[in-house]
């Protein structure tokens, strides 16, 4: 499976598993807030800064 990981400012690129996993285990080792949406998650990053890791169609 795919994923979109689109950050904040709008940039955007495609990612497989392995990095969608890798991505969510460092934002949970770090303490940074990992919601889980229809589709995916959005990690809080500090500063309050937002990135979706969503299923890419």
């Amino acid at each position: 499976m795919r994923y979109s990981v689109t950050f904040e400012g709008g940039a955007t690129c495609l990612v497989d598993d392995v990095a969608h996993r890798h991505f969510l285990r460092q934002a949970l080792r770090r303490g940074d807030e990992v919601t889980k949406v229809r589709g995916g998650h959005v990690v809080t990053l500090p500063g309050g800064r937002l990135v979706a890791l969503l299923a890419a169609p």
